[in-house]
């Protein structure tokens, strides 16, 4: 029986989303699984993986052109693959750098990031989640900075890694449970991604 392939792809701004999707690796490679991680940027090649987990940075309220890319680029094998995502900002589900306040408001009204939303719509999204990243004073300008600052904001790493474990179990647990219906790989694995 072969091992289950997982593909890790990211889009990091400052390093804090590498971070979170080295943390989900090093989990999933730990359960037993056969990951493969590396920078949207670059290109897996037409390589075949049985799931997918894909992770970016949020600016200007979504995910960073990198990501989106790569959403494009494989969104003929995402339709038949599960797939997980992931967003890091300024806010998570379990931790901020932005006042508690203003974060708790945020929860209530944020959108999902639209690439996430174009993802829901073509592949086999089985959950999305937001993790807070890590922020230092130099990472923004100066207005940036100032806005921050009135909003509340704490210059520090606010990743919740306990979360971002239980996330990562959570994919390996569905993994493991089975119910997928994977498509078969093929000798010319070219013909499920699009160039």
């Amino acid at each position: 029986m072969t091992m289950t392939k997982i593909l890790i792809a990211y889009a990091s701004a400052k390093g804090s989303t590498r971070g979170v999707a080295g943390r989900i690796a090093e989990r999933c490679g730990a359960a037993g699984f056969d990951v493969t991680m590396f920078p949207a940027v670059e290109s897996p090649g037409h390589e075949w993986f049985d799931a997918v987990i894909l992770g970016s940075a949020i600016h200007d309220m979504d995910w960073l052109p990198s990501a989106a890319v790569v959403v494009d680029r494989r969104r003929v094998a995402v339709k038949t693959q599960p797939v997980w995502a992931f967003s890091v900002a300024t806010w998570g589900e379990t931790s901020t750098l932005l006042s508690t306040r203003l974060t708790r408001r945020i929860r209530k009204s944020a959108s999902e990031p639209r690439t996430v939303t174009k993802l829901r719509k073509s592949a086999d999204l089985r959950d999305h989640r937001r993790f807070a990243g890590a922020l230092t004073r130099g990472d923004w300008p100066l207005v940036g900075r100032i806005v921050f600052k009135i909003m509340g904001g704490r210059y520090s790493d606010a990743r919740d890694w306990a979360d971002i474990d239980a996330w990562a179990d959570k994919i390996t647990e569905q993994l493991r449970g089975g119910g997928f219906k994977y498509a078969a790989r093929t000798e010319d694995a070219s013909r499920e991604f699009d160039d």
